[in-house]
């Protein structure tokens, strides 16, 4: 089939041709950005890694498509963003599991740190201690005597072994003196039907998905990390409030891309990383739930990186855990 152009549509497409050869990453900056987000659909990380992906989406101009791998306690998809181009059509949500505790946790790992290009630090996070209705304690005080009583560990489901929800479990036990035996879950929704079908006695996770549940009386949350409330659970103590004043570390996630990202691009995408988290009215609920939003240069983001892996490393090592 032959096409036969106008002589204006040939001026408009020969000035398009030289504009495009004049600027030789135009085409190219417009092509779609995956965002590797290695957390499973529905979960707290990927309703962040969405808003994200559209602020930035909205700021750049490419499509910024949310890619879930998630398993292994982040491993899978950290290394698939390792192993992807370094131009820019590749980011990785990291997080401090990913980078500050895997490496203490683990002998092997198939990616390492220096893999990755530090862009932002994005935002930390909140987990809390919830209870299966049917669970007979109210507050951490009858959690701890039911703990102490109970002829067997009680069980808490986490999301993944190694993650901040195994180690905070594993800093609640020491610093409460009581005995529990981590249940990892595939999914959040298969952890919450856990709970809220009484199979699950406890379970530690972040905040967000789980507002609604609690809202409705199908899961109790018996206390939040951090050192103030959380406005969306005004009524939960924190850990501290609640009696118990070691839970671990803040998590954190941030942005970064696999090593070897031009200066220009990486210019770019922070830029549009700083200005999406800027905006108060994209992150309002989030905040609400208790997260708090914290962004840096990459330089400053690489050293922040350091120090979090010696503070994680702190924990994992109190807590004697290795995971092979």
């Amino acid at each position: 089939m032959s096409i036969i152009l106008g002589r204006r549509a040939l001026y408009s497409l020969a000035g398009g041709l030289a504009l495009a050869a004049a600027r030789p990453g135009a085409a190219q900056s417009l092509r779609p950005i995956r965002l590797i987000v290695p957390y499973g659909p529905g979960s707290g990380p990927d309703m962040f890694a969405r808003n994200l992906a559209s602020g930035m989406q909205q700021r750049l101009g490419n499509p910024v498509v949310v890619e879930n791998r998630g398993g292994a306690s982040t491993i899978i998809g950290t290394d698939h963003a390792a192993g992807s181009p370094a131009d820019g059509s590749v980011l990785l949500m990291g997080s401090s599991t990913t980078f500050a505790a895997n490496p203490h946790l683990y002998g092997k790992l198939p990616y390492k740190t220096s893999d990755f290009q530090p862009i932002t630090m994005l935002v930390r996070t909140r987990l809390a201690l919830y209870a299966s209705p049917s669970f007979e304690a109210k507050d951490m005080r009858e959690v701890i005597a039911r703990a102490k009583a109970s002829a067997e560990p009680l069980h808490f489901g986490i999301t993944g072994r190694g993650n901040s929800t195994h180690l905070t479990g594993e800093a609640l036990k020491i610093a409460a003196g009581i005995d529990l035996q981590d249940v990892p879950y595939s999914s959040v929704a298969s952890m919450q039907q856990g709970l809220m079908s009484g199979d699950l006695p406890l379970a530690i996770d972040g905040i967000p998905a789980y507002l609604p549940i609690i809202r409705d009386g199908r899961v109790k949350v018996i206390a939040v990390t951090g050192d103030k409330r959380v406005g969306a659970l005004p009524e939960t103590p924190t850990f501290a409030e609640a009696g118990v004043k070691d839970t671990g570390h803040q998590h954190w996630y941030g942005l970064l891309a696999p090593k070897g990202l031009p200066a220009p691009e990486q210019a770019r995408l922070h830029k549009a990383a700083i200005e999406t988290m800027q905006d108060a009215e994209l992150w309002k609920n989030l905040t609400f739930e208790g997260a708090t939003v914290e962004t840096n240069t990459p330089e400053r983001f690489a050293a922040l990186m350091a120090e979090e892996t010696e503070a994680w490393g702190a924990i994992i090592r109190r807590v004697g855990l290795r995971i092979e």
